[in-house]
This record gives structure tokens, C-alpha cells and sequence, in this order.
């Protein structure tokens, strides 16, 4: 069975910051393979200053910050 490796890849869209968690089998997930994803997930808007962190656990469900939250 493939090991899922979590990553959250942060990004600037149209202007606005936003994050995105992805699975990889790989043990690292490059800038341009989160671009291809990003740019999957999101098909119009421009894409810019992509970062990738590994993530040791998934974010807990309702843990933004108010100052966040829409």
C-alpha cells in the first residue's frame, strides 16, 4: 500500500492568499508539480508565489482564525 505524503502548498490567487492541503505518494512535492495542482483546482486566476511545507497532520476542522474566516 502507497504511503500518502501531506503537504499544504500556499499561494497568491488573483491577488488573495490562499492554501490548498495535497496528498503525493512522493516523499517531496516540487513548486512545479503544486503548480500543475493548484492550476487544476483553480483553471482561471493568476497564480503566483507558490510555496510548499510538509505537513506531519492534517489541519483540524474549524481551526482558522476569526480574522480569517468569511
Amino acid at each position: 500500500m502507497a504511503n500518502n505524503n501531506l503537504f499544504l502548498v500556499s499561494f497568491i490567487l488573483d491577488n488573495q492568499p490562499q492554501t490548498s492541503e495535497v496528498t503525493s505518494e512522493n516523499d517531496t512535492l516540487t513548486v512545479e508539480q503544486a503548480r500543475s495542482i493548484i492550476e487544476a483546482q483553480h483553471a482561471s486566476g493568476k497564480i503566483t508565489d507558490i510555496q510548499v511545507q510538509e505537513m506531519q497532520h492534517p489541519k483540524e476542522h474549524n481551526t482558522t482564525p476569526g480574522h480569517n474566516k468569511l
